[in-house]
């Protein structure tokens, strides 16, 4: 497989994964993916810069709710500097914030790139954070690692294809398959008319999920349900109620969707409102962390369920400072700078990205960015986020410059201290996560 040369256009190659018209307004053109990219090699001297890009401001803050506790965590990792090919290098990490606005990553993106000179580039959360920079990346020739976005909306949203990657981005999540899997597995614990009603907004990851062949309805572990699509909403919708009234009409008894937190926040209170209760919800993106679940009205958020990718459950330690999960949570919660807050799942993915970085760059040459690259698609790595491999294909690397990860499935639960607690409900995908909770009604 080959990196992006030809001159098939973007929206073709959109319509040939599936994706359609939707999702070609998501992410900018591809073309300067192909030939003539900068990378030939990065600067030279003994001083590696990572830029670490995230929505620490804005509709997706919650993803990056960790990242003063994590950067000063890296500061003083990388601090001692990193040696490779018997050379010690300096470190010095870079964050940008991009306030959940894609504009504004494209902007943070570019002063990275053009003017810091960075040697790689690290950026998490969302279609919206990921696209403009993983996009900067691959055109200015500079090795960038993302997560915690579907491989699906990542892959074939910036203009991949069975026949065409990329060269210098790469990226480890999980897909629609393993969130299909979990979240089917969640609601098969219910007696339910297996009527499922989906919330798919107009955007990357709506499209994504929405798409015949590789999105949600196309995977093996949801068939058998029945599924009631009231069409693609607006990001920012105020007023749900038709939405509301067809699943009440259909007798939807099952939720699911990728709904942003406030738009999430604002149809599960109108739909309190307007006498629509199912009896399972599945919500990915909105309800992903402890701050997003207590801010709904009147503990709405109680026994909502998620498809999990990191919980401090799992069995796996960081590279970097040898903590295990627990630990890695426990060590977030009593640091000044959670002020107060409990661990949320973007800790663990985050934090891998850090431990991605430190593999590479002490494998190759740091400031050859050709080669870092080029050991990204090499790479196989144990991580607290559990096992990454860019390289084997199968399940865990369904196509080049994509490392999938394990879920599992869980339920949020209002403690008796009035936090909400994430209970371990199936591991049909991570069976070495032991289940610690029993899936509640809504």
């Amino acid at each position: 497989m080959e990196p992006f040369a030809n001159p098939m256009s973007r929206r073709a190659l959109l319509r040939a994964a599936g994706l359609g018209a939707v999702a070609v307004g998501a992410a900018p053109v591809l073309s300067a993916c192909g030939a003539g990219l900068k990378g030939a090699g990065g600067g030279s001297g003994t001083s590696v810069k990572i830029g670490y890009v995230s929505p620490r401001t804005g509709a997706y803050a919650a993803f990056a709710e960790s990242d003063a506790y994590l950067l000063k965590q890296v500061r003083e990792f990388f601090g001692k500097g990193i040696t490779a090919g018997g050379t010690t290098y300096s470190v010095e990490v870079l964050d940008r914030d991009t306030g959940s606005d894609p504009q504004q990553a494209a902007t943070v993106a570019d002063e990275l790139v053009s003017r810091q000179g960075v040697d790689l580039v690290l950026v998490t959360a969302t279609p919206e954070t990921v696209h403009p920079v993983a996009n900067k990346c691959e055109a200015e020739g500079v090795p960038c690692v993302s997560t915690i976005e579907p491989w699906q909306a990542y892959f074939f949203g910036r203009g991949g294809s069975p026949t065409k990657t990329f060269k210098y981005t790469y990226h480890f999540f999980n897909g629609i398959e393993q969130v299909a899997t979990v979240e089917s597995d969640i609601w098969k614990l219910f007696d339910t008319n297996r009527k499922v009603g989906v919330l798919w907004p107009n955007d990357t990851d709506g499209a994504a999920f929405r798409d015949a062949t590789n999105g949600y309805r196309g995977q093996p572990a949801t068939q058998g349900f029945t599924f009631v699509d009231p069409g693609a909403y607006e990001n920012g919708t105020k007023d749900f109620s038709a939405i509301i009234a067809r699943f009440k009409q259909e007798g939807v008894e099952i939720l699911a969707g990728v709904p942003t937190p406030p738009d999430f926040a604002t149809f599960w209170t109108q739909a309190a409102q307007q006498g629509f209760r199912p009896k399972v919800a599945t919500i990915s993106k909105a309800i992903l962390f402890g701050s997003s679940v207590a801010a709904l009205p009147n503990d709405l958020g109680d026994r909502l369920s998620i498809a999990s990718w990191w919980v401090p459950q799992y069995p796996y330690t960081s590279s970097l400072t040898g903590q295990t999960g627990r630990q890695l949570a426990d060590d977030y919660e009593k640091s000044g700078e959670a002020a107060g807050r409990k661990w949320n799942q973007g800790l663990g993915p985050n934090h891998a990205l850090f431990e991605v970085a430190n593999a590479v760059l002490t494998a190759v040459n740091p400031k050859d960015r050709q080669a870092v690259a080029a050991q990204l698609g090499k790479t196989t790595i144990d991580t607290v986020l559990g096992h990454l491999s860019w390289t084997g294909g199968g399940a865990g690397n369904p196509v080049p410059n994509v490392a999938t990860i394990p879920m599992v499935g869980t339920q949020w639960t209002k403690g008796g201290n009035g936090s909400f607690d994430l209970k371990v409900v199936s591991n049909s995908l991570a069976p070495k996560v032991a289940v610690d909770g029993k899936a509640a009604s809504l």
